[in-house]
């Protein structure tokens, strides 16, 4: 068998007529080739599987029969392989598409953390140094095959029935085993990058990862230690899958600070990110954490060194970690008072970022100015020391972006309610202000259940309205 692979991989090399790829992409010759893969492999122990069939991925896997297949010959197929699906993608991924298809069967037991066990085993036998680089090879060229869903445009109906495939075969769990066990850190980009398209784009992934990285220490710890490392890009891929994480499932928060604490609880990986090139992703992450609950604002006081960085990060002279700096230390001032003397000190800097060229950081440096009232009103001396009700008055009337101007009034209908800033509104004229603002902003022809501008505009004049107490 392995004489007739190489054959028709030296055919197609040769000739490289994109007539003769497309043929025997779609000949029984490639189907057999599968098929021959999968009874070798023992798929199904009884009989070779056919297409159509649902393997049965839940009995202990037996030991492929090495007398008829080697690592080497292993590599040499998936090399067929993806010479295959690059010349003849669509054709290639219509067989993914299939949860029963025997290719899907197949690349599945590849990544699986049994198989790649055995075959570790038959290269540490080998006394050969470089069979070790069999077992690299096995997992990145399965990896760059089932990357290519992600690759290439594909009809919607199919596309979703890749995904499925992928899900009831658990390719996140195998992913990350095989990142863990078989893959050094430097070769892991390739499987950590389709690890993160897959979560982000379906919650079944998400949950099948969360559940595989909390098994154990050893898998929790490898998360750690990419955070920690200098590979930029798998950190980055990493951090996206982790913000996704923190964003949608808030009961997945206790996962999340492990890996975030490091091995040692000290939260050292999330001290190395915050002075790192992914800064920008670490804020926005803190942000996420800090937005459902109080778990994480706990750890925060107990961090002093970390809080203090967040901060800087508020005078960052990339926008990007400005604006997710001033997210992050909005929330925190939003979920709890317990920080609140710890966020004082920033004020001068965020009521600067109300200014900021960029209208996301503005609008959540508003954000972050009202959240600072809700739990006391310790701070408005300070907040009037630096301008913020001026500021924030001003921003409401003239920025040009309305999500800035209504995060804005929601401010400062918060703020509005401490007697201090009350009386330096009243003494800016703000009502008057408010009014004209009022007249001149056009009503929204959408529906939303979100209350307008105009509608915050108007409770916040009748705030100001000396008849109203506060």
């Amino acid at each position: 068998s392995i004489i007739l692979l190489k054959g028709c991989r030296l055919l197609i090399f040769l000739q490289g007529d994109a007539v003769v790829v497309q043929e025997f992409a779609s000949s029984e010759l490639w189907k057999i080739l599968w098929l021959r893969l999968a009874v070798v492999l023992h798929i199904s122990s009884e009989r070779p599987v056919m297409e159509g069939e649902t393997p049965r991925f839940d009995q202990p896997s037996p030991e492929p029969d090495w007398s008829l297949i080697s690592p080497k010959g292993m590599e040499a197929f998936l090399s067929l392989a993806l010479f295959t699906f690059t010349h003849e993608p669509y054709h290639s991924l219509s067989c993914l598409a299939h949860r029963n298809s025997i290719i899907m069967a197949t690349l599945n037991k590849l990544i699986s953390v049994d198989f790649l066990n055995q075959l570790s085993r038959v290269c540490s036998q080998a006394n050969d140094k470089s069979m070790h680089e069999r077992v690299h090879g096995v997992v990145l060229q399965v990896c760059q095959l089932l990357c290519f869903p992600f690759a290439i445009d594909l009809e919607p109906g199919m596309f979703f029935n890749i995904l499925e495939a992928f899900r009831d075969s658990e390719i996140p769990t195998h992913l990350l085993q095989a990142c863990c066990h078989h893959l050094p850190l430097a070769l892991a980009g390739i499987p950590m990058s389709l690890l993160c398209h897959l979560i982000l784009s379906d919650g079944a992934f998400l949950d099948q990862f969360v559940k595989a990285a909390a098994a154990t220490e050893t898998n929790n710890g490898f998360l750690s230690t990419i955070l920690l490392s200098d590979h930029a890009q798998m950190i980055s891929d990493l951090l996206s899958l982790l913000t996704h994480v923190a964003r949608v499932s808030p009961t997945h928060q206790t996962f999340l600070q492990r890996i975030l604490q490091g091995p040692d609880s000290t939260y050292q990986p999330l001290y190395h990110l915050l002075h790192s090139p992914g800064r920008a992703k670490a804020c926005g992450l803190m942000g996420n954490l800090l937005r459902h609950g109080k778990e994480f604002n706990k750890d925060l006081q107990g961090q002093p060194g970390l809080l203090q960085r967040l901060l800087e990060c508020l005078s960052d002279q990339d926008a990007r970690v400005r604006r997710s700096a001033s997210f992050a230390v909005g929330n925190a001032a939003f979920q709890d008072s317990a920080l609140i003397q710890c966020l004082a000190e920033a004020v001068p800097q965020i009521v600067r970022l109300l200014s900021d060229p960029q209208p996301g950081t503005r609008r959540n440096a508003a954000s972050a100015l009202g959240n600072l009232g809700l739990h006391s009103d310790s701070l408005q001396e300070l907040l009037v020391q630096n301008k913020a009700p001026h500021l924030l008055l001003e921003a409401a009337c003239c920025d040009p972006q309305p999500t800035v101007q209504e995060a804005t009034l929601i401010a400062l209908r918060v703020l509005g309610q401490q007697p201090r800033i009350h009386e330096v509104l009243l003494s800016l004229k703000a009502s008057e202000k408010l009014v004209s603002l009022s007249l001149s902003t056009p009503k929204s022809l959408c529906t939303s259940p979100r209350p307008s501008s105009s509608h915050h505009c108007k409770k916040l004049i009748y705030l100001l309205n000396p008849a109203h107490s506060v």
